[in-house]
């Protein structure tokens, strides 16, 4: 199964697609298809996921690589809006030395805390940040581990965040450990705010 963890060195694309509720389904069947047909047989791959929210809005592929130089990047689709891609290492995870098997009956669920750089000479700065961020947010009920990530671009960061349930997410969202800080982190990136958790619908390797 595939496994997020920064010691296995591995890359990861995210291709993160907007999509209407009663498209979702079938953006989902899309990305599979993607991933087996496309991705599968190419030298350097390592294993794909099709993640959806729970919402019905996004749906988002995540695929790891072995290295940069036989990355193949996921193009749009026909049909669907263009997703928004990027090529990622996982930057730090608490508790330090973590991993997350994906699978879809695996416990938990997950959230994608997405900030867009407004400058990529940003990210160094704003890493820092979510370095201190990780700290504070670190222990919180129900957070299983995260797992940021940071584009090689300089454009993005993600969290990729484990929790128990989507109540244990709201209660600390509703009183954030890091606010102190966020004000900053916000002066370096946007964010793009999700309130609803994913879960995975597909994974090979």
């Amino acid at each position: 199964m595939p496994i997020v963890n920064r010691a296995n060195g591995l890359l990861a694309e995210f291709a993160i697609f907007p999509v209407e509720p009663d498209n979702q389904g079938s953006l989902v069947k899309r990305a599979i298809q993607n991933i087996e047909s496309n991705f599968k047989q190419h030298s350097g791959f390592s294993s794909g996921t099709v993640f959806r929210s729970r919402d019905g809005m996004r749906v988002t592929s995540y695929v790891q690589w072995s290295d940069r130089a036989n990355y193949v990047a996921t193009q749009p689709f026909t049909d669907f809006a263009t997703p928004d891609i990027h090529l990622f290492d996982i930057f730090a995870a608490e508790p330090e030395g973590t991993e997350v098997q994906l699978s879809p009956d695996m416990d938990g669920l997950i959230n994608f805390g997405i900030f867009k750089m407004k400058q990529p000479q940003n990210q160094p700065r704003f890493m820092e940040l979510f370095s201190q961020a990780l700290q504070m947010v670190s222990g919180q009920p129900g957070l299983i581990s995260t797992h940021v990530h940071r584009s090689l671009d300089g454009w993005r960061c993600i969290n990729f965040g484990h929790w128990r349930s989507l109540e244990d997410f709201t209660a600390m969202d509703t009183n954030r450990p890091f606010s102190p800080i966020f004000g900053e982190m916000l002066d370096l990136a946007d964010n793009e705010y999700q309130k609803e958790l994913h879960e995975v619908v597909f994974t090979v390797c």
